[in-house]
């Protein structure tokens, strides 16, 4: 049987990029299960914005394009004709959009303003003009700012395109192995510990808190309230976070116990929310950590764990990868990413422009709701880290 064709939409790809880490895997292959073979899709085309964007730490440039070119993938010069794949028309039946990196102007919230939403719109347009709707993947979270982000959500549903989004943290490994909030139980309070940029890795610490508090009793309901604090405000914020919890998050990386405090005390960015069920969470980012790690609390369980991610090679991208194949292959996305995506992109927008004065707590737009299924197949939550991984 012919596997599913794929276009690869991305703003660069440079070494250790997301396109290299997520996309090399998908044109040539990768081990499952202890054995290599190839992916489950076939890439047929791709558009790379900016070829030769050099890394942060000087990475060769232009690796995509040799890649590609050696792998035998064509690349078109708009997301259009990659759609395309060289005849008129949508002739792939998935699209993966890699909308990070690469030069981009930042906004005066400090926003990196990435052209998620133009990509997806260009691939939506060509759908359109086809007459032929296929699912899309879009790789973290679905646009910088809530408004282009529910747009993209909102023509997706209307126009029955399968949609997943997300980043690798809610399905990489745990540390203990296999830890989860316990499925349909009440939760109080979450508190996730992060490092790096507010907004990159904000995101990511977001998702963190939704992948466990997601679980709790009723599901996620949305937030009514969304505060940030950088700069000067950075104590005010630590100040509604239960110190004992907030500890317990950042004991739970892999640092030493007499590190903890000073973690704590290097924390630069804080982003706390109330969920409409009464639930409160709290993102803090310090600049003395070096992973991502949760503990949350209810009336009747606590868990405290790592959210565990491998350096080079970025192994935990495999299993990102492996949930846009299965939405490719079925035609519907494994988890509610997109949702899930939509929910923590709009606290993190509404978090930036609150630390600069720009909007007041109230979030009533963020109030989207949506359910999980207790157990999602293919990630890393069960297994120990590194067991099907190239290391």
């Amino acid at each position: 049987m012919a596997r599913p064709r794929v276009a690869l939409i991305m703003t660069t790809w440079f070494r250790g990029s997301h396109a290299d880490v997520l996309c090399t895997d998908l044109v040539q292959g990768y081990e499952w299960n202890g054995e290599f073979g190839p992916a489950r899709v076939e890439v047929v085309s791709a558009y790379l914005e900016q070829p030769d964007t050099v890394g942060p730490e000087g990475q060769e440039p232009s690796v995509g394009l040799k890649f590609l070119n050696e792998q035998g993938v064509p690349l078109y010069p708009t997301p259009a004709e990659a759609l395309g794949a060289g005849s008129p028309g949508v002739n792939v039946d998935g699209v993966i959009i890699v909308g990070e990196h690469g030069t981009y102007e930042e906004n005066e919230y400090g926003q990196q303003v990435y052209p998620r939403r133009r990509f997806f719109d260009a691939c939506l347009s060509a759908m359109i003009a086809a007459d032929r709707f296929v699912p899309v993947f879009n790789d973290k979270h679905l646009a910088w700012n809530f408004t282009d982000a529910k747009a993209m959500y909102d023509n997706a549903e209307r126009l029955g395109v399968p949609l997943l989004a997300g980043s690798t943290i809610p399905v990489s490994w745990r540390k203990p192995q296999a830890a989860e909030w316990p499925y349909g139980a009440p939760m109080t309070e979450i508190v996730c510990a992060t490092y790096g940029p507010f907004e990159r890795y904000g995101y990511h610490g977001l998702e963190g808190v939704q992948a466990f508090a997601e679980r709790r009793a009723g599901g996620e309901v949305g937030v009514s309230e969304v505060r940030g604090y950088d700069g000067d405000r950075v104590a005010e914020g630590l100040a509604t976070i239960d110190p004992d919890l907030l500890h317990l998050a950042v004991a739970a990386h892999p640092i030493e116990p007499d590190e903890v405090d000073e973690a704590i005390a290097k924390i630069k960015y804080v982003i706390t929310a109330v969920h409409r069920d009464g639930l409160r969470s709290a993102t803090v980012i310090s600049e003395g950590l070096k992973s991502f790690a949760i503990a949350a609390r209810g009336p009747e369980h606590a868990v405290a764990a790592e959210l565990h991610l491998q350096g080079d090679p970025h192994s935990h991208f495999r299993f990102l990868g492996r949930a846009a194949e299965q939405m490719i292959i079925d035609g519907a996305p494994p988890f509610p990413g997109a949702r899930r995506s939509l929910l923590t992109g709009g606290i993190l927008d509404h978090a930036m422009r609150n630390a600069r004065g720009a909007v007041e707590p109230e979030a009533s737009h963020l109030g989207i709701d949506y359910t999980v299924a207790e157990h999602i197949p293919d990630t890393g939550v069960y297994l120990a880290p590194y067991e099907h991984a190239d290391n």
